[in-house]
């Protein structure tokens, strides 16, 4: 299973904004979609020596930032400005600020290196589009499984150092090697790179990953599924490169900015560890479309108090109006309220999701999760909590495409209580007692979360407990595949788009086909594996190799029996692609039988219990997956080969069964409201999972 996205806190985000999770996380073969209630948001500030008191501009109105999306690649916008200003534009980063460079994890260093101080083949616009960047060429084999990329040859690091096919050769093996285990695979392409996932599991050769340097300009990439969008995974932190000869030379810790080399707009001048990260521009960089900001300043701000007043003593540029009674405050100040702009994030819904608790008690009954979900009043919920800083949604997601073709559970008390009294809960009499699991209880959430409560317990009858967590206790509890030792009950979500993919389409609503809807006791079958592969590593001496070979091939006919049920679709197809389990085990085996010595025998005894474990985990659990669930995994396997421009058909259906489902009920869209100094702009709203904004080298500076 794919590990947990991590939410972000303190970023300077509106009410309905302050818990976003950076990432959502990909499964097996499948991805999925990053997120709690809230984005994590950079803001902006500046400075030119001593504070000034910005120019009141002329009144605007409130501006929109332009709808997040892409498909296929564009040419890259036009130079911005020629000439470099000589200010520092000071940005208030999130909580926690930066504790690693290193763009092989996906963490909070992402604001930074895609696109600001790395390059990839491929970035974004400041429209959110995907555009060449150092790819002079991308081209697709006829079943898109086969891609060739052709670098540019102007390119350089700010050693002066080229840039070549050979320094993303050098990051994405080290990325897919066996070396750096806790790399997320599931964080890109990587899982779908033939031979990748056996390469990290130290099970295949690296001459046998499917990636091939051709040249010092050209890339071959080899999938397993088909991808037709794959150039947009070519925009995101973990595809950046690194040069290959620092890495060389400091391979623990070619990030530390003492020995950086950058191929983006900036380099790294100072950083703290967990606070300011100073940037200034990159003299070797080679590239048009950018902004003029010389040096851009981060800086970790505690609060969105502590953000708004460094807004109002000009020591910033730029802020979020963070809760309803920011937007106010700001609407009765002139300098804010004509610079104040507004955007709907259309590819994130906010709302609410069952807990993951292991036992879902009486939320097994789909009548008992649709009952809760009709009984929320949504635009009570925006005009009276979020006061404004939402829109209510009835969809997962508020594009046309999707939502003009959703039948939604519209708020309707009276069949509420009919579907809870069919379940065998009239008036909710014989309801267990449920919880709400939620932030601390000074959490700008935590309105909406009351509020929520009380319209269950005053249309439903029921009772719903508020549990208040530590945040990153919190974090983790909603972005977990499941949660041991807490009642069945609810907690807050978003469901964003970690990149453009189709799957990503799905907004999160993945995690309901890979974490929620299972038969009796599926939950609980699948964490007892958990329990017993993180338990490998504890391992001090190898085991029963002949017993470990008998369950192997004990699993291995399990799932050609699976197999054969599947080989009519493109879920069974993948089962069936190279190397196969037993593929990868019996390479193992090799390993395990010319090992020179105990740690080595140890090694393989360990790699070959972990990979039998997932097989058995994997197969057992596709037992336990409900009827509607094996639609949906087929559907799921599908959309991925799908292109963005085609995907929809398969995305309407898959979002349907989401919403009936009701393991996640959308609640609202987040409406974001900033306001800017008149010199600034070349603001990017990141709509993206992390939220906030980002691509900081389009900054202007206009005096």
């Amino acid at each position: 299973m794919p590990p947990s996205c991590r939410l972000q806190s303190g970023q300077g985000l509106p009410i309905s904004k302050r818990r976003t999770r950076p990432m959502v996380k990909k499964s097996g073969s499948l991805l999925s979609a990053a997120a709690l209630l809230l984005c994590a948001s950079p803001l902006f500030a500046a400075c030119t020596g001593a504070a000034s008191t910005p120019t009141p501009p002329p009144a605007s109105g409130s501006g929109t930032t332009a709808v997040a999306g892409a498909t296929d690649a564009a040419q890259p916008s036009t130079n911005t400005s020629s000439e470099v200003k000589d200010v520092t534009v000071t940005l208030p980063f999130q909580q926690g600020g930066i504790t690693s460079l290193d763009h092989a994890f996906w963490t909070s260093q992402l604001f930074l290196s895609q696109g600001v101080i790395f390059e990839g083949l491929y970035g974004y616009d400041k429209d959110l589009k995907v555009v060449p960047r150092v790819a002079e060429s991308a081209t697709p084999s006829a079943d898109n499984k086969v891609w060739t990329i052709k670098l540019r040859q102007d390119k350089k690091w700010s050693n002066g150092d080229p840039v070549t096919a050979k320094d993303y050769y050098a990051a994405w093996m080290r990325l897919m090697g066996p070396e750096l285990k806790d790399a997320p695979m599931w964080a890109g392409m990587w899982s779908n790179i033939k031979n990748a996932n056996a390469f990290k599991a130290g099970a295949a050769k690296p001459e046998e990953v499917g990636l091939k340097l051709v040249d010092d300009y050209t890339l071959e990439i080899t999938l397993i599924q088909p991808n037709a969008a794959l150039i947009n995974l070519l925009c995101i932190s973990t595809s950046m490169p690194i040069n290959a000869n620092s890495l060389k030379e400091h391979p623990t810790d070619w990030w530390d900015p003492k020995n950086g080399v950058y191929n983006g707009p900036y380099v790294v001048q100072s950083w703290v560890s967990g606070g300011d990260i100073a940037l200034t521009r990159n003299p070797n960089y080679v590239g048009d479309g950018i902004g003029n900001v010389k040096n851009i300043m981060l800086r970790p701000y505690q609060d969105a108090n502590s953000r708004l007043q460094a807004y109002e003593n000009n020591e910033i540029q730029f802020t979020f109006l963070e809760d309803a009674s920011q937007l106010a405050y700001a609407e009765n100040v002139p300098a804010m309220k004509d610079n104040m702009k507004s955007v709907v994030n259309d590819i994130m819904w906010r709302g609410i999701e069952y807990n993951r608790a292991v036992d879902p008690g009486p939320l097994a009954d789909q009548r008992v999760r649709q009952a809760f979900a009709l009984a929320i009043d949504k635009k009570t919920i925006t005009d009276n909590v979020l006061a404004g800083l939402g829109t209510p949604a009835d969809a997962f997601s508020s594009m046309p495409e999707i939502a003009s073709k959703i039948k939604p559970l519209s708020y309707d008390v009276a069949k509420a209580k009919q579907l809870l009294a069919d379940a065998g809960y009239p008036n909710g009499q014989g309801m267990p007692e449920l919880v709400f699991d939620a932030p601390p209880a000074n959490d700008p959430l935590m309105p909406l979360i009351e509020a929520v409560v009380k319209m269950w317990q005053d249309n439903l009858g029921v009772k719903v407990t508020i549990q208040n967590h530590e945040g990153p206790a919190y974090n983790t509890l909603v972005w977990s595949n499941f949660n041991k030792d807490i009642k069945p009950g609810f907690a807050v979500l978003g469901g964003p788009m970690n990149w453009f993919q189709p799957t990503d389409l799905l907004l999160a609503t993945g995690h309901i086909w890979w974490f929620m809807d299972f038969k009796k006791d599926g939950t609980k079958h699948f964490v007892e594996f958990e329990d017993k592969i993180n338990a490998v590593k504890n391992l001090t001496a190898a085991g029963d190799w002949d017993a470990l070979q008998k369950r192997a091939d004990a699993v291995w006919a399990k799932r050609q029996t699976i197999m054969e049920t599947e080989k009519d679709n493109s879920w069974g197809k993948l089962m069936q692609t190279p190397p196969t389990f037993k593929e990868n085990f019996d390479l193992i085996t090799e390993r395990f039988k010319s090992a020179a010595d105990d740690a080595a025998k140890l090694s393989a005894y360990q790699d070959a219990e972990t990979l039998v474990l997932k097989e058995e985990q994997d197969t057992t659990k596709y037992g336990d997956l409900t009827e509607n669930n094996l639609k949906a995994q087929r559907l799921l396997i599908a959309l991925a080969e799908k292109s963005m421009d085609d995907a929809y058909d398969t995305v309407v259906p898959l979002q349907q069964m989401a919403i009936d489902s009701a393991w996640m009920v959308p609640v609202y869209s987040d409406k974001l409201y900033y306001t800017t100094d008149p010199r600034l702009s070349g603001i990017v709203v990141n709509k993206l999972s992390w939220g906030g904004i980002f691509q900081y080298q389009y900054l202007q500076w206009n005096e």
